[in-house]
């Protein structure tokens, strides 16, 4: 054991962030910086089973109109979920580890979204993880809502991502997503601008958002409808397990991050001590950083997370 882990330690540097899953992935590389000092609660510990996704909603409404579209490539099947169905609880559906899927979110009616994903390795351990949202999405509002310009009204509007309906007749509909692995999160952030987001251990998934925006205006002289300007997975730093350095990748520096706190030379803000602690035994160690070097150099760790 002793001679494999000089050997992981000795190769490592050469390693760049093996992938062991593609399911939701991030394909953007406009990466933000996070606000590292950002707090958190991890409120409970969730078991995914291979083979099935989770649906999670968050703080939303008996009429939530948010919706979820699985459209299975392989099969060439679709199946459509609004969340109003089930906006207190969570919900599980069956899929196939081995197909290919093109998951849609959205909210009054339109969606969007897009991109091929599989799930093939995405049961384990997930944490329900509360945060304030606007520390880790940059643009949004202390609350967690978001003000855009509205072309029809020629204004702004403040989008709370829920419904708004006016005393004027016009209506806004906008909503937040959340993937990691195999569960979506769809929320409303509640009055601290605090957010659940379901959040894989696999260091493999990284975090994903998604806004989707929709309006019926009347007071502008006439009935105009739209949407759009949403964003489409966009990075979420800070949640990622073994993304010690809360840069949006897991890589080397994470693993000389790891060494640095286990060492004493470094002090991990609230979020890093969970991006770290690879083996979830509540302190960061070199052991964290020999099992992150396992999974660069591609060798299997589920069982910490599985």
């Amino acid at each position: 054991m002793k001679k494999l882990l000089s050997l992981l330690i000795a190769g490592v540097m050469t390693v760049c962030g093996v992938q062991a899953a593609s399911a939701a992935e991030v394909t953007d590389d406009d990466l933000t910086a996070v606000n590292t000092s950002a707090k958190y609660k991890v409120v409970t510990t969730l078991n995914i089973k291979q083979g099935t996704m989770l649906l999670y909603p968050y703080n939303l409404s008996s009429s939530a109109t948010d919706l979820f579209v699985m459209k299975n490539e392989t099969k060439d099947t679709s199946r459509t979920i609004y969340f109003k169905e089930f906006y207190n609880r969570p919900k599980s559906i069956s899929i196939s580890s081995s197909d290919t899927y093109t998951p849609y979110m959205g909210c009054g009616g339109g969606y969007g979204g897009g991109g091929s994903f599989t799930y093939n390795n995405t049961g384990g351990k997930y944490d329900v993880i509360k945060v304030k949202i606007s520390d880790l999405i940059p643009g949004l509002n202390k609350d967690g809502s978001v003000t855009k310009y509205n072309s029809a009204l020629k204004k702004d509007v403040t989008y709370k991502f829920t419904e708004q309906f006016e005393d004027n007749g016009d209506k806004f509909y906008s909503a937040l997503f959340f993937e990691s692995g195999a569960a979506v999160t769809c929320a409303t952030p509640d009055k601290n601008g605090e957010v659940e987001i379901v959040v894989s251990r696999n260091p493999a998934h990284r975090v994903a958002y998604s806004t989707n925006f929709g309006h019926t205006i009347v007071s502008a002289g006439g009935l105009t409808t739209g949407g759009g300007g949403g964003t489409n997975r966009g990075s979420v730093i800070g949640l990622r397990m073994g993304d010690a350095d809360m840069d949006g990748y897991v890589d080397v520096s994470d693993v000389t991050d790891i060494q640095r706190v286990s060492a004493g030379e470094k002090t991990p803000k609230p979020l890093q001590k969970r991006s770290g602690d690879m083996d979830r035994d509540g302190v960061i160690s070199i052991t964290d950083a020999t099992i992150l070097q396992m999974y660069l150099a591609n060798y299997d760790i589920s069982r910490y997370y599985k």
